[in-house]
């Protein structure tokens, strides 16, 4: 007997007892189907995620803003901080290794006047490595450049959105600027930028990119804070890699609160965040893997039950080939290949049902939705899993079955 052979007859006698077989595949098809949704619809979530991250800095990204210190009465160490200066950049950067690239950010909301309008806006001061940092891409001249900081050069680097408020279709490169009380070139314009968390959202999570008004950020200090000023908006870094967040983020925490004296800052670490949604994923995902898993564990008892009283209706059958020179492992392994048919048969549409039931949900959610060969290759495990577990006691039990008491059985 060989392998092919007792496939067939396990296909046969599938055939031949469809009400059975379908009692049988029925606790797999619905534990592979809630194993199959659950993976895909989470994994979607988590790649919609990844792909805003890359999109607007990357996984790695660090942001430290300004924080209002929640007490009644200040203490004299909250009333002696400044809050986040040029001082702590410099610090950062000669004590806390972990970090790539670090930018001061300064913001200031200034009115700013073109040929053909007059409207506040927010303007921000960056370094030269802010672009690389914010992913933001250049579509026409360039981005600020160390010899622009460096010499405190009156250039500006506009967003998509701005430069169409600006200058309509007009290329911008090379046009002046009116921001706040004095003139800018414009020497460059950032493609437009956009990403929507559902299919059919209105809201663009990536118009912030496309509203920027950059300059260098020593020019704005210089010209609306005073050449002397220290102290800047915010604070943005980026992490070498993902190991080094483990020691390079308590670092960073420890370093601003002892030159600060108090924590009047917060930081935001989108590293972290994605290690809190994986945490708080993981409830749901196991709730619905252990659904899934029940569903199995009920399917394998099914098969196995049903495997033996099709066993007592053929001990004779058994008896009469072991008669005639079948051995042990023959018999055993007919078993065991017909539940394995019958979880294959229940996994195939269970996978089916649980592809039809991820893309509904997604459709129905306006959610997007990721089935990879990794979940098909574990639905697949699953069936074939229960296949070989429930069949077992089965198998064993008829491979042990004497010839003799077989031919008597009635």
């Amino acid at each position: 007997m060989n392998l092919l052979s007792a496939v067939a007859d396990g296909f046969v006698e599938v055939r031949a007892h469809a009400g059975r077989t379908v009692l049988q595949t029925l606790g797999v098809v619905l534990g592979v189907a809630s194993v199959v949704s659950s993976m895909g619809l989470f994994a979607g979530g988590r790649a919609q995620s990844m792909k805003y991250y890359s999109q607007s800095g990357g996984v790695l990204k660090v942001t430290v803003w300004p924080q209002d210190v929640k007490t009644v009465t200040a203490t004299a160490r909250e009333r002696a901080s400044r809050g986040l200066t040029v001082d702590d950049l410099e610090a950062i950067k000669a004590s806390v290794p972990g970090f790539d690239l670090i930018e001061p950010v300064m913001t200031r909301d200034l009115q700013i006047r073109t040929a053909t309008l007059t409207r506040q806006y927010e303007v921000s001061g960056v370094g030269p490595t802010y672009g690389a940092l914010q992913e933001l891409v250049v579509d026409s001249g360039r981005f600020i450049s160390q010899n622009d900081v460096a010499s405190r050069e009156a250039v500006c680097v506009l967003g998509a959105n701005r430069a169409r408020d600006f200058f309509g279709t007009l290329d911008p490169v090379g046009q002046k600027i009116r921001l706040g009380d004095h003139l800018y070139t414009v020497v460059g314009r950032l493609s437009y930028r956009e990403f929507y968390w559902n299919k059919h959202e209105n809201w663009n999570s990536l118009d912030w990119m496309n509203d920027f008004i950059i300059v260098p950020v020593t020019t704005l200090q210089a010209r609306e804070s005073g050449a002397s000023e220290r102290k800047i908006g915010a604070l943005a870094l980026r992490l070498v890699d993902r190991p080094a967040a483990e020691t390079a983020l308590p670092a960073l925490r420890r370093i601003l609160l002892r030159r600060h004296g108090v924590e009047d800052f917060h930081v935001y670490a989108r590293y972290e965040r994605m290690q809190e949604m994986d945490r708080e994923n993981q409830v749901y995902d196991l709730t619905f893997k252990a659904v899934g898993l029940i569903s199995l564990i009920v399917g394998a008892i099914v098969v196995a039950n049903i495997l033996m009283a099709s066993f007592r209706e053929r001990v004779c059958e058994i008896g009469v080939r072991k008669a005639v020179g079948a051995k042990g492992w023959h018999i055993a392994v007919q078993f065991l290949v017909e539940s394995v048919v019958v979880s294959g048969i229940g996994g195939a549409l269970g996978l089916t049902l649980g592809v039809g039931f991820v893309h509904v949900i997604a459709w129905l959610l306006e959610q997007y939705a990721v089935l990879t060969p990794g979940m098909i290759v574990a639905a697949v495990s699953c069936a074939c899993g229960v296949g070989v577990i429930s069949g077992f006691i089965p198998a064993i039990v008829a491979a042990r079955l004497d010839p003799v008491v077989a031919l008597r059985y009635e």
